[in-house]
Formats: structure tokens, C-alpha cells, sequence
């Protein structure tokens, strides 16, 4: 962890020796009395903080030292087909991880319909891999999770979205490069489930305005090709927010 992610602010707190947090701090950090880590609080601020008590059973006091924002989102949402839970829970953890704002699934043809029903999606797993992703990029904030009923009414919601880009490697034909724009201030990009579109699908993004793209000739895993989309845009919008300000 990076950052040791809590719900709630405090000026200080004392971790019984039983939370899986104080164990990282003893265990992995090897922090001591004195000893400073970086702790946040969920959609709120990162903090400073140093371990000020160590109780002979392994409760730790917390103490914030300094606090401040961490950096905002990415105006950057994922928009993918509903996949295997490893899969989701990669995408889930990831995309967090590298500051999306939000990241939306949809049941998609050629997915498995039991995919939905997965212990990922029925208890909190799939909160404890934003937390994760969270504490992995040295942030508080949590993507916006949406659940949609199908590609249809997913599509619509974005329709508002200035930048919209469905990958696929077999039927498009300009590059994620050429399908974000100089001005671009928010985007949405749509990724299949691991077989892919169905031909249907593509024509419903088509048909609302949805840019095809590809990221080159080979062909990636469903978490892969999140991970490099996002990495992509965001560094493209980085250079040109630059290029402005310069």
C-alpha cells in the first residue's frame, strides 16, 4: 500500500492490533514509535501521519500531521462488457489505480449472463478492489460504478459525452490517437468482453456517434487493453493541456 485508505477523517485514531491495516503498518512497513506513513480519507483528503503509540498487544495510534488533495480524476470513463470476475476485478483495480472517474458495465452478446451473479458483484468484492487500487495510486478518490441493463441504453447514457471511442482491432479504422481530439475534455471509451462485439453491437455505437478505434494490429486481454487506453488518453490530454498552458 502507498496509502492506507480509511472512510471517515480523524485527527487520531487507534488501530486495534486485529485490523489488517495495523498488521501492514507493523509487518510491512515495519513502522515504528515516530515512524511517518501516508494515510487518506475515501473522497476526501491524504494525509501525513506518524505512528505516535504501539500497545504491547500491536494497537497503533494515528496521528494526522499535514493534509492535502490529492489530485482530481481522470475525465476519463471506462465503458466495458461485462467479463469473467477476474477480469472485472483487474478492471475494477486498474482503472482506480490510474484515476478514472468512472467505469460501467454492461451484459454484452457474446458475454456469460452468470458473470453478473458473481461473488465479485454480490457481496463487497468489488469495492475492496477499488480500495486497493486507491491505496495502490496515492488517492482517496473511488471511481462511479454503474451497472447498466444492455449496450442500448449504456451507449445513450453517454450520449452527452464529447469524445466517445469504441475499441476493436478487426473493424476500425483510425487509431485511439486519431480518434481523441486537441479539446477533448472528457471521454468515454466502450471495450468488449473477452470475445469481443458482435456485429449488432458495433452498429448500435456507430449508430450514436461512437468513433472506432484500435491500439495497433495485436490483439489484447480485455484488462490490457483498459489499462493501455487509459494510460494513452490521459497522457495525450496531459501533453495537450501543456501544450496550452505553454
Amino acid at each position: 500500500m502507498n496509502l492506507i485508505l480509511f472512510d471517515e477523517p480523524f485527527d487520531s485514531i487507534l488501530l486495534p492490533a486485529n485490523d489488517p491495516r495495523a498488521k501492514h503498518i507493523l509487518k510491512v512497513l515495519r513502522a515504528k514509535i515516530g515512524s511517518h506513513i501516508y494515510i487518506g480519507f475515501e473522497g476526501s483528503v491524504r494525509a501525513r501521519a506518524e505512528i505516535t503509540a504501539i500497545t504491547a498487544d500491536g494497537a497503533i495510534e494515528i496521528s494526522v500531521i499535514k493534509t492535502e488533495m490529492p489530485p482530481a480524476p481522470l475525465p476519463i470513463t471506462i465503458l466495458a462488457g461485462m467479463t469473467r470476475p477476474h477480469t472485472a476485478g483487474r478492471i475494477l483495480y486498474e482503472g482506480t489505480t490510474l484515476g478514472v472517474s468512472g467505469i460501467h458495465f454492461f451484459p454484452s452478446e457474446r458475454g456469460e449472463p452468470s458473470y453478473s451473479d458473481s461473488s465479485l458483484w454480490t457481496t463487497d468484492k468489488w469495492r475492496d478492489r477499488l480500495r486497493l487500487g486507491a491505496e495502490q495510486g496515492f488517492t482517496t478518490y473511488l471511481p462511479e460504478i454503474v451497472h447498466h441493463h444492455d449496450l442500448e441504453s449504456a451507449a445513450e447514457y453517454f450520449s452527452n459525452t464529447p469524445t466517445r471511442i469504441c475499441l476493436d482491432n478487426y473493424e476500425s479504422p483510425i487509431s485511439i490517437g486519431q480518434a481523441i481530439l486537441p479539446d477533448s475534455k472528457q471521454c468515454v471509451i466502450a471495450i468488449g468482453s473477452e470475445r469481443g462485439w458482435s456485429a449488432k453491437e458495433r452498429i448500435t455505437l456507430t449508430g450514436k456517434g461512437w468513433s472506432m478505434a484500435h491500439m495497433g494490429p495485436n490483439v489484447l486481454r480485455t484488462e490490457t487493453a483498459a489499462t493501455a487506453a487509459i494510460a494513452s488518453i490521459a497522457a495525450l490530454m496531459q501533453l495537450w493541456k501543456h501544450n496550452t498552458i505553454q
